[in-house]
Parts: C-alpha cells; structure tokens; sequence
C-alpha cells in the first residue's frame, strides 16, 4: 500500500529537548574558549590545521565521554530530560558513539600534522617513548623533569585513547555475553581517569588558558563522580527494595511469571515501568547481575509481579527461580504509561513479551471512562500470558475497553496499520502506545504519522541494555 497521498504530521514535546540542549551547550564550550585562546583566521597551512583539528576533537570527545558516564546513571532527573530511561539510553548510546569518533580523531590529526615531513614523528604520537630516566618524574629539580613530566602525560593520553577506543566499541558495537559485557563496562572509568591525567600534566591549550583547564577538569570531575555512583557506590546511594518470591510459573510455553513480596517496603511504581532485578538463588547458571524486566503486576498489589520470556541463557534458568529466594529490584523507571492521557481514544499494541507493560495498565484503568482497543499480537495461540486475566480486568474495569488477539500464524502476515485503521477507525485522533519488536514498532509508527497521527502522540517503548 503507497502512502504518497497521505499528510504525515510531525511534532515533539519540548521538555524532552532539555537534555540535548544541555549536552550540545557543554561540548560547544571547550570550542568556545578555544578559539578564544586560538583566533580561526590566525590557523592556515597544513600542519596547524591538523594540529588545530586534533586539539578540538580530543576536547570535545572527553567532554561527551564524560556526559556519556552521566546518562548512564540511571538519575530521575534524566528521565524527565529525556521522556523516560529507554530514551535516555538511546542518547547514551550516541553520545558514546560520538564521543569515540572525536576521541580517534583527536590523535589521528595530531599525528597527521607529521605526515608532510616525519612519518617517524607522525608514529610516535600513538607510541610511548622518551619516558625514561623514572627518577625525572618526581625531582623538580632533575635536568630533564619537563621532558619527562610531558613524555607521561603524552603516555597517559595514549593508554586513554586506546583503552576508550576498545572500552567503547565493546559496549556499543561488539557483541559478547552479557556478563562479560558488564565486566568490561566497569573500567570505562579507569580509562576516562587515565586521559584526566593527561590533561591534568600535558603543556597544551589547557595548561595556557585556566577557564580551559578548569572547565575540562570540572567535566572530568563529573564523568568520575558518575562513573563512581553507578559502578562503585550503587549499593550506598541508590535506592534498592527488598523482595521474597512467592511463587513462579510458566506462561505462554515460554515465559515465566515471577510473583514476590517486599521484605520491608513495597517499591512505588505507575502501571507501565521497568525495574531492575538481582535474584539471589541456588542455582548456579542465574548470576546475581542486574537485569531489566518490566513489571506486569498492578500498582494497588501488594506484592510485585515480572512475566519474563526466555530470550538467552540467563532467562532460560530463571524458570528454576523457587520460592524464598531473594529479590533485590531498583527502580521503577520509565515513563510508558496513559496516565495523561484519560481524554483521548487510545490504541494500545502489544507484541509477544511486549504485553506486558498493558498488563499493567490494564490492571490500573479507571472503573469507566476510557476507550482503548488493545492487540495482542503473538505467531501462535500457544505464546498467549493471562488471556482470561486481561478480559476480566477488562471488561469490570472499563466498558469502552476491547482486547484484540492478532496472531500471525492464523492471519498469515504480521499486523499492520491497515488492519489496525480497519478495526478502530479513524486514527488521527488516537492516542498510540506500542511495545514489541523494534522493526514493528518502527514501522507502525511511520504508519501512524502518515495517517495523521503526531509523533508526540504515539509512544513505545524501546528500552534496552546495550
């Protein structure tokens, strides 16, 4: 079906530019006050170009890979920058990505300004040398303290640059096993301290402009304070409940259901969010890593409910979970909810374990009030969770609610906007939520635009790890 005929309308919430606006002001000013300390029109030839371009990259990279370690806390504050942890994580992401693109820019330029002339001197910029004699580095007063001092600081920035270079394509492009991939994220900070030092002891721009070096250390201070937060001091200063599981269950042939108790105080949470969770068991195969799941259970339950599919190794064995063990959970995070939405029609669509946020949700609507038609998209009939649950709550909850079960295997195609406009309407003025496969809800949303939905007005949710 061709959509050429169509109006897409395009519009965003203006709250959710806070954080961009933010991380464009803090990696704009190093370049700011440089060129203040560097006049553009004084730089021409090929060797200060080079020498100028590497100078800024390696500012502005450091700059976003501290911001990087800032979004990767975790902090309220971020969601409400953001619109919510799963988008917060997307910018990490770029940002991260941005960050290694300057940073290996940084000395690629500064050895191209070599090129011309001394491939030898061009190699030594990525090379340690000259750090010798040791005893140099620490006597002011040694002959060759300066010459050392510097050959250091250079050899600091070296190890930086390619223990961030490996540390980040890990986390954002290489596949490895999960646990392995945590191992290494815990030393993103130590290469981040590492360039700190080297420009901390480099004679450079930072050492000859103090609003530089000062503003550079403040970012380098804040990177560490939140890479120190998230990986070192977690367990002081992040706030975890404690839980029992009660029971569990296998639903929907390949998913388990996971029902647990607070210990001492229940963990708040709005119908929709995601927690994190650390089982303690027996079992050897379930590590006692944080894992993210949405919560499937009501906010007015007194205990915590997690529906879990089997996706990989990790939640295969979280079937052998058995009652009494030990639940520690952080959060509730994101903001995939209709709680501000009660006046408008709303579509709710849910994709195989992307129901369970509207399990939620479903538990949680107003007695009446609200018309919502939810699909339930799953292959087989075999994959449904809570079917007879979800039309209970459903049906006593809410009249205007309508559950649609879409299974692909019976309709011979995966759902799509046509099927969607031809059994709710008009969408233009639908209220949109999705959660499934990124590739679906990508291609619903697009479908939504061009049939006059905002894009303010269609949210999903596209929280993942890595």
């Amino acid at each position: 079906m061709s959509f050429k005929n169509k109006k897409s309308t395009l519009s965003f919430q203006p709250e959710h530019l806070i954080g961009w606006a933010v991380i464009v002001i803090l990696s704009v000013l190093p370049l700011v006050f440089w060129v203040k300390l560097n006049p553009l029109n004084e730089i021409s030839g090929f060797t200060p170009i080079m020498l100028a371009v590497g100078k800024v990259t390696g500012l502005v990279g450091t700059v976003l890979y501290a911001l990087s370690l800032v979004l990767s806390t975790r902090l309220k504050l971020l969601e409400s920058s953001f619109g919510g942890l799963n988008r917060v994580y997307i910018v990490h992401h770029i940002v991260g990505g941005l960050s290694l693109v300057f940073l290996t820019f940084h000395p690629l330029f500064l050895a191209l300004r070599y090129v011309t002339f001394n491939i030898h001197e061009a190699a030594l910029v990525l090379v340690p040398n000259g750090l010798y004699p040791v005893r140099a580095l620490f006597d002011s007063n040694h002959l060759t303290h300066e010459a050392v001092l510097q050959q250091w600081a250079t050899f600091f920035g070296i190890i930086a640059f390619w223990g961030m270079v490996i540390l980040l394509l890990i986390t954002l492009f290489i596949k490895i096993p999960y646990k392995m991939w945590l191992f290494t994220h815990k030393f993103l900070g130590v290469a981040f301290l590492i360039s700190g030092l080297h420009i901390f002891f480099i004679q450079s721009d930072t050492s000859a402009m103090g609003a530089l070096k000062i503003y550079m250390l403040t970012m380098i201070g804040i990177g560490l304070i939140a890479y120190s937060y998230k990986t070192l001091l977690s367990t002081i200063f992040v706030r975890h409940y404690s839980y029992i599981i009660a029971s569990t269950k296998v639903v929907g042939g390949n998913s388990v259901q996971i029902n647990m108790y607070a210990t001492k105080q229940l963990m708040p949470f709005k119908a929709g969010q995601f927690v994190f969770a650390r089982f303690h068991s027996h079992v050897k195969t379930i590590n006692k890593e944080w894992h993210p799941f949405t919560i499937s259970s009501s906010p007015q339950d007194n205990t915590l409910e997690l529906t879990i599919k089997a996706l990989g190794d990790y939640t295969n064995n979280l079937v052998q979970l058995a009652p009494g063990d030990l639940v520690d959970v952080e959060g509730a995070y994101g903001r995939f909810g209709f709680t501000s939405t009660y006046d408008r029609p709303q579509i709710w669509i849910g994709a195989g374990i992307g129901i369970t946020p509207f399990l939620s949700m479903l538990k949680d609507l107003p007695s009446s009030g609200m018309t919502i038609d939810l699909y339930y998209c799953v292959k087989t009939v075999y994959e449904i969770i809570d079917w007879d649950k979800m039309n209970q709550h459903a049906g006593a909850r809410s009249p205007g609610v309508r559950i649609i079960p879409f299974v692909s295997s019976m309709q011979h195609r995966h759902i799509d906007i046509d099927y969607i406009r031809a059994t709710s309407g008009e969408l233009s003025d639908k209220e949109v939520y999705i959660c499934g496969p990124p590739e679906m809800m990508a291609e619903l949303k697009q479908g939504f635009r061009q049939h006059g939905v905002p894009a303010v007005r269609i949210h999903t949710e596209e929280f993942g790890m890595r």
